[in-house]
């Protein structure tokens, strides 16, 4: 009698389970990672019948630049980059190993995949955007650089944003360097960004260029951080 209950319960927690995987709804769902000190992940996940059928994982540098793992130099990476996809449709979802001297860019990718499977998850219950630290960035200007931000959000409000400029070379400009109070016009475009409409704020006097490149920036971070 006993032996039959315990059976009973296994088949229903089995029941369960294949139950709560069919909850994720056929599609093609994109999402990112928190950004790290040197790299940001991202992840495009596949859902068909209600279950994982493929993955997609990509890496880029703090610049938002794609690395290109044929050539890169890490072996780790490139390793996690190519087993972790596979391992994410074994596992039906982001609860696996890490691969060993690739923690950050495993962590990354779990992440994002996690995220990924929440858009897919009808009962998830979801605010505007995830909680946590995104990178954006603008088109290039005319002068030779682009607008860099790490945006922080928490609650779908945005507390904090990091700005830089990054050059032609993909090195950043020194705020020092340059024949303009730089740092000062960051600063005050995060404080405004905090009480507008996210990736909206209303041109600041003496940096109309910035608030149009720092919009256009705070908007690709905000697609990234969106879970629609």
């Amino acid at each position: 009698m006993k032996k039959a209950i315990v059976l009973t319960l296994m088949v229903l927690l089995l029941a369960s389970s294949i139950a709560s995987a069919a909850n994720w709804v056929d599609g093609v769902y994109e999402a990112w990672s928190d950004a790290g000190a040197r790299s940001i992940g991202y992840a495009k996940v596949f859902i068909e019948d209600g279950k994982i059928a493929a993955v997609i994982l990509r890496e880029y540098t703090d610049i938002l630049v794609e690395k290109d793992f044929a050539v890169y130099a890490w072996p780790e990476a490139r390793e996690a980059s190519q087993t972790l996809a596979q391992k994410f449709v074994k596992a039906q979802g982001a609860d696996v190993d890490i691969v060993t001297k690739a923690t950050g860019s495993s962590t990354m990718f779990k992440q994002a995949v996690e995220r990924a499977l929440l858009k897919a998850d009808p009962n998830a219950k979801l605010g505007k955007y995830f909680d946590g630290v995104f990178l954006g960035r603008s088109h290039w200007d005319p002068h030779g650089y682009y607008e860099l931000v790490r945006v922080t959000i928490k609650d779908d409000k945005i507390v904090d944003i990091v700005f830089q400029r990054v050059k032609t070379d993909y090195t950043m400009l020194d705020p020092a360097d340059y024949a303009w109070p730089l740092d000062i016009a960051w600063e005050q475009y995060t404080e405004a960004a905090k009480i507008s409409i996210p990736g909206y704020v209303d041109v600041i006097t003496g940096a109309t260029g910035l608030t149009l490149t720092g919009n256009i920036a705070v908007r690709d971070a905000l697609t990234r951080a969106s879970t629609e």
